[in-house]
């Protein structure tokens, strides 16, 4: 039996196991394909189980008429609370891919140009990034609450540093590592520390993503619950100024779909960081 003479519920059910991108694909092979991808049964099977709590997808449905849609939004990235919340459809795993812009976080003395600036960028989530001058006490902190259905989640910060070492500007060297901390209501911990000045020099031109941990969402079936998550970025040691760093966000991504992120530099891994390219 030829493929193109099964059902088209049959289509849709192979077509569903797929992706988007490969569902946009295939429509154009032939004309039982394009009748799938027109189907809103086929794009259901692309949202995740927490699509509602994302983003009003009934409003959605309403303004566009089609799954799709919906999907297409997702995957292109929705934002959400005045820009400072995306949420985007990751490319393989069905799961949602969540986004903290700094400008939401408590920034210690962020107001204070003496010490902060904040930057457009091209090369951002969000479009703007908090630049650290110089500072004695570096404390970035705040809550996030989140509606996530069952399983485990990274978190992960998006930074850069423009001179982690130092050069002829003595205070802009980091003398101690940076400790990153994450807080769930449920009581798990997660700590970890970023030692710069143990980074090659030339490794945080460009964009990285620090991965902190991976904590677990208790739950059955695609029941969504309610998580608040305590973050911070800490160096209090007072006794020398730092600066350079550039700070985007936190993600917060299902565990195990690093497939869907940008690939990673091998060749310029070192311990505790992995990172891709960007261009600010």
């Amino acid at each position: 039996m030829d493929m193109m003479e099964l059902p088209d519920d049959c289509i849709i059910s192979i077509l569903g196991r797929t992706t988007p991108w490969d569902v946009t694909r295939l429509a154009g092979v032939c004309s039982s394909f394009k009748r799938a991808a027109e189907s809103d049964v086929l794009w259901l099977n692309f949202l995740p189980s927490d699509y509602k709590s994302i983003c009003g997808v009934v409003e959605k449905l309403a303004k566009s008429g089609t799954v799709k849609e919906v999907v297409k939004n997702l995957a292109a990235g929705v934002f959400l609370d005045d820009g400072l919340q995306k949420f985007v459809l990751l490319h393989r795993s069905k799961g949602v891919c969540r986004k903290l812009s700094v400008a939401a976080m408590d920034v210690a003395w962020g107001t204070d140009m003496r010490f902060w600036k904040w930057e457009h960028s091209r090369s951002s989530c969000f479009g703007k990034v908090a630049h650290l001058l110089a500072i004695c006490w570096l404390e970035v902190c705040g809550t996030w609450s989140c509606s996530l259905p069952p399983g485990s989640y990274t978190a992960v910060w998006r930074l850069r540093v423009a001179n982690p070492q130092g050069g002829r500007f003595y205070f802009l060297s980091w003398q101690k590592p940076l400790s990153f901390t994450i807080t769930t209501s449920d009581n798990q911990e997660l700590e970890k520390t970023l030692d710069l000045s143990q980074a090659p020099g030339k490794t945080f031109e460009d964009w990285v993503e620090f991965e902190v941990g991976t904590f677990t969402v208790s739950g059955e079936g695609y029941s969504v619950k309610q998580v608040d998550i305590a973050y911070g970025i800490r160096e209090t040691d007072c006794t020398y100024w730092k600066g350079g760093l550039y700070l985007d966000c936190l993600t917060l991504r299902p565990a195990g779909c690093e497939e869907d992120v940008p690939p990673i530099l091998k060749d310029r891994e070192f311990t505790k960081i992995r990172g891709h390219p960007g261009v600010f």
